[in-house]
This record gives structure tokens, C-alpha cells and sequence, in this order.
């Protein structure tokens, strides 16, 4: 419990610095943004939309920054409020761990280990977006390719085909490409999009579409090649995900055995075991090192069977 409260001494102090010098840079640059606007505005510059001015202010952001982007969080200071949270929460856990083990290692341990639970999360929310972008993608090429076979050139089909897209973040992806090719280039615009969203398709879609205008023809082959490939890539991608269930679910289930077995040993030993794993500090350190490695095996074991689109 004194560990605890010395920490407590320390680290409240500190995020409360912390939440304060944030809240005045935030502040101080919203100020700035809005004097440079009405400058603008008096001087009749046109202004454009905040929010994707946030959103494609910068031409390279770091890797947190372009993460979070892909995750729906473009604004400017994404980064620090994400390492903020992370930092927090860790902390947040660490203490919550220590209430349960009382040991100054187990605290560091377990705050350095929950500070990466959001980032895991963000990892998350990204392949979300991934997949819902990519079906999206595959219907839009799906009916350009159609409407072009069809004799509809490829502008007028695309923008058919995004106005009836049920995906809203597949079009809101594509607005950026209609509403920008005109003003920046064609190029200029889907290297906007890939900040967006980071899709192996839209890439190969790009270049499709790149080459095609090269030529001077009509692509409706080449698409066509490519929605064929696209489909088939899927259903090879949902035979491996299928396949590697199977590894997740037999993990899953030796570690309950292994809790089957504990149980069994524990009830022929009168209780000796839950007595030095939850009643001794020692067996708690044991028992938290044991949850630890087990945790990190079964995310290896997600890595290695993970499949990438």
C-alpha cells in the first residue's frame, strides 16, 4: 500500500502538468489557426474545409501520425493525445495490478505492458476500416466495370458508382479523388487517398487506372482482369482464415486444459496450490510472470496466423 501511494505522489503531479501544458498548446494554436483565417478571409483568400485541412495538412507525418490517419483520427495533434492515453491507461492498470500484487516490479511491468493495449486497439480500428474500404473498393469496380462495358465512360461510371456506395468511408475516400483530380491532377489526388486509407487494392486500382489513361483506350479489360483477381484473392483469403481458426481454437483449448489440470491438482492437494500462487507474495509474482508469458504466446500465436489483405 506505501508503494503505492508514493507513486501516487509522484505520478498525479505530473499528469496534471501534463493535462495543463497540453490544454494550453491546444489552446495557443487554435487561437493562431483563427487569426490567420480572419487575415484571410479579409484579404478574400479562399478558405478551405477545417477538417480536411487537418486531415492533408501535412505532406509526411510520422508513423503514429499516419496510423492514426488510417484509423480515422487525422487531426494535428492525434499523436500526443494517443500517447497521452496510452500513458494513462497503463498507469491506470499498473496501479489497479499493484492493488492485487504489492511489488514495485510487477508495477512497471504491467504499466509498460498496458501502455501498448491501445495501440493495439488502434491496430484494430484499422483493419476494420481496411475491410470495409476494400469490399467497398471491390463493389465500385464491380459496377465501373459493367457501366463501362456498357459504352459509359469511366468518369461518369466511377461517380455512379460512388454515389451508390453503401460504405461510407469508401466514398468519402473517392469524394477526395473526384473533388481533387481536377484541381491538383489525378496522381496528386490518389496519393490523397492512400493517406486515408492503407489498401494494397486502391494501389493496384491506381496504377489500373494510371495506365489505362496512358494508353488512350478504353480499360475495361484491364478492369475487369482486376476484379476478377480481386474476387479470387478473396475467397483464397477466406479458405486460410478458415484454416487457421483451427490453430487459435487449439490453443485455446490447451490452456484450458492446463486450468483443467490445475484445478485437479489443487483439489487432490487440499487448496496447497491456490495458497502459494494467490495467498503467498511470491506465488502472486509467479502467477503474474505465468500470465505474462502465456498472454505474449497467444499473441505470437495471432501474429503467425494472422493473414494480411
Amino acid at each position: 500500500m506505501n508503494n503505492t501511494v508514493i507513486i501516487l505522489i509522484f505520478v498525479i503531479p505530473i499528469l496534471t502538468v501534463l493535462v495543463i501544458s497540453l490544454g494550453y498548446k491546444y489552446y495557443y494554436e487554435l487561437n493562431r489557426k483563427n487569426k490567420i483565417k480572419e487575415l484571410l478571409k479579409k484579404d478574400n483568400v479562399e478558405i478551405l474545409d477545417d477538417k480536411k485541412q487537418k486531415r492533408f495538412s501535412k505532406k509526411e507525418r510520422n508513423w503514429l501520425g499516419k496510423k492514426l490517419a488510417y484509423a480515422g483520427f487525422p487531426q494535428q495533434y492525434s499523436e500526443i493525445v494517443f500517447i497521452f492515453i496510452s500513458i494513462m491507461f497503463g498507469l491506470l492498470a499498473g496501479i489497479f495490478v499493484n492493488f492485487v500484487i504489492p511489488n514495485p516490479l510487477v508495477f512497471v511491468l504491467s504499466s509498460l505492458a498496458f501502455c501498448f493495449f491501445p495501440l493495439l486497439v488502434l491496430k484494430k480500428i484499422i483493419d476494420g476500416r481496411l475491410e470495409e474500404f476494400n469490399f467497398g473498393l471491390k463493389v465500385i469496380i464491380d459496377k465501373v466495370t459493367s457501366m463501362m462495358k456498357s459504352g459509359v465512360g469511366f468518369e461518369q461510371a466511377l461517380k455512379k458508382a460512388v454515389v451508390t456506395s453503401r460504405s461510407k468511408l469508401t466514398k468519402e475516400t473517392f469524394e477526395i479523388y473526384l473533388n481533387e483530380k481536377d484541381i491538383l491532377g489525378e496522381d496528386k489526388a490518389f496519393q490523397k487517398m492512400f493517406t486515408v486509407v492503407e489498401s494494397k487494392e486502391l494501389r493496384i486500382f491506381y496504377l489500373t487506372v494510371s495506365i489505362g489513361r496512358q494508353s488512350g483506350g478504353k480499360f475495361s479489360n484491364t478492369l475487369e482482369k482486376l476484379r476478377k483477381a480481386l474476387h479470387a484473392q478473396g475467397e483464397i483469403k477466406q479458405e486460410i482464415i478458415s484454416s487457421t481458426k483451427e490453430i487459435k481454437v487449439g490453443s485455446y483449448m490447451i490452456i484450458g486444459l492446463v486450468l483443467f489440470i490445475y484445478k485437479m491438482l489443487n483439489s487432490s492437494l487440499d487448496g496447497v496450490l491456490d495458497e502459494h500462487f494467490f495467498g503467498s507474495s511470491e506465488g502472486q509474482i509467479q502467477m503474474f510472470f505465468i500470465i505474462c508469458w502465456v498472454t505474449f504466446g497467444l499473441f505470437v500465436n495471432s501474429m503467425l496466423s494472422k493473414i494480411k489483405g
